[in-house]
């Protein structure tokens, strides 16, 4: 039977400009990677999705070293193995253990292929145990105002009263040193006036403060005062004695993001004697599989985490949509209307409601639950490479579009 592997770069860009310690991203490309193969006289696509950023500001990975990885290695090797089976392209993929964002997007892609041939969804598969998710986003200044001018706190404060009267019940704040205290008491203060003082409002740090700097030991004991939901990752991602050393010190929750890269990295945050609050990302851990099992080790040993996101597309989305109504997800993750992301997107639009959104965007769709567009990916794509694989015996090389 013969299948193909086409790979997409998909230039998105935001509805809103996303500000963090790591940088500012108002455009980004993304990788898509479609598996299609026929079944029953019929062509059948699973989708899946490299987010790496444009830059390596937040992880090492990016779009332009993931794309060599996925092309050059990758896929080549899924190719080579001739199956696109999950266990197949994760045996494949195996070849390259420091590029997870790039391996999770065939792994998600393998996972959806067999769940739409199977005629099942991912979030069935993976055992789910809600239907509908409360929403929660991230906030932040945007550039045009200065990050922490009157203008700028203001329509900081004026945006999270906004999301929070359109249902969103967490809100995270993207700070850094010096800009900190005044992004977040500008949401929660609006939060106040509105009405709407029941949201959670974290900070989300992204490992830009130093343990070794006083004046950032003082700003973290500020945060503190603040009654945050937790502060999320306070310092650089290897820094987990001293990130240990500062659970001892705060009252809030520390959540760990950027830490967690894998499993063992949990194991030894545990072994320090924290219990964090977990970030859950499926593309940094190497695909959903890595996931759920972080998710489920969180659930067994009574650890709070949630789905964080990765500015992904719809089809990135989905996929932590599934994660996120598993039973380890215990707090209300990255996951928000489609209009909260992009002004086009690779699949259709759907809103909150009744302060809640879908796991499935469509049920009358398997595996993902998102209808793909076709016509958007067309219009969104700027280039695109091709493999086939015919009865098992891959072409010599690919074939770019």
């Amino acid at each position: 039977m013969g299948a193909e592997i086409i790979l997409r770069r998909v230039e998105l860009r935001l509805a809103h400009e996303h500000r963090a310690a790591h940088g500012t991203v108002s455009t980004r490309p993304t990788l898509l990677v479609e598996f299609r193969q026929m079944h029953d006289g019929t062509a059948v696509s699973g989708w899946g999705e490299c987010p790496a950023l444009p830059d390596p500001g937040y992880f090492h990975e990016y779009t332009d070293g993931a794309q060599a990885m996925l092309t050059n290695l990758l896929i080549p090797a899924v190719v080579a193995g001739g199956s696109l089976s999950p266990d197949a392209v994760d045996a494949a993929t195996a070849i390259a253990p420091g590029h997870p964002m790039a391996r999770s997007a065939l792994a998600l892609a393998a996972e959806d292929l067999t769940a739409r041939v199977e005629r099942s969804t991912l979030s069935q598969r993976w055992g789910a145990v809600r239907d509908r998710l409360p929403p929660g986003t991230s906030v932040s200044t945007t550039t045009g105002t200065g990050p922490n001018s009157d203008a700028g706190l203001a329509e900081l404060g004026k945006r999270a009263s906004v999301l929070a009267a359109a249902g969103y019940r967490r809100l995270k704040v993207k700070v850094s040193p010096s800009h900190d205290v005044a992004p977040l008491q500008a949401v929660i203060d609006s939060l106040r006036a509105t009405g709407h003082a029941n949201v959670q409002v974290a900070a989300d740090a992204n490992g830009s403060y130093r343990p070794t700097q006083p004046a950032h030991a003082d700003a973290l004991r500020r945060l503190d005062a603040l009654g945050l939901a937790w502060i999320e990752q306070p310092f650089p991602a290897e820094l987990l004695v001293d990130l240990a050393r500062l659970v001892q010190r705060l009252d809030t929750p520390i959540c760990l993001d950027e830490s967690v890269t894998s499993l063992g990295q949990l194991r030894a945050a545990r072994a320090l004697g924290m219990r964090p609050v977990v970030c859950v990302k499926q593309a940094r851990l190497g695909g959903p599989r890595a996931a759920r099992e972080v998710l489920g080790w969180c659930h067994s040993h009574n650890f709070d985490a949630y789905v964080g996101g990765m500015l992904s597309s719809g089809i990135g989305r989905a996929a932590d949509r599934a994660l996120a109504a598993l039973p380890g997800a215990t707090l209300i993750g990255d996951i928000g209307a489609d209009v909260e992301y992009f002004g086009a997107d690779v699949t259709a639009p759907f809103a909150v409601s009744d302060d809640t959104v879908p796991v499935i965007a469509d049920p009358a769709v398997h595996g993902l639950g998102v209808t793909v567009s076709a016509s958007a990916v067309a219009r969104l794509t700027s280039e695109s490479w091709r493999w086939t694989i015919e009865n098992g015996a891959p072409p010599a090389e690919s074939r770019r579009q």
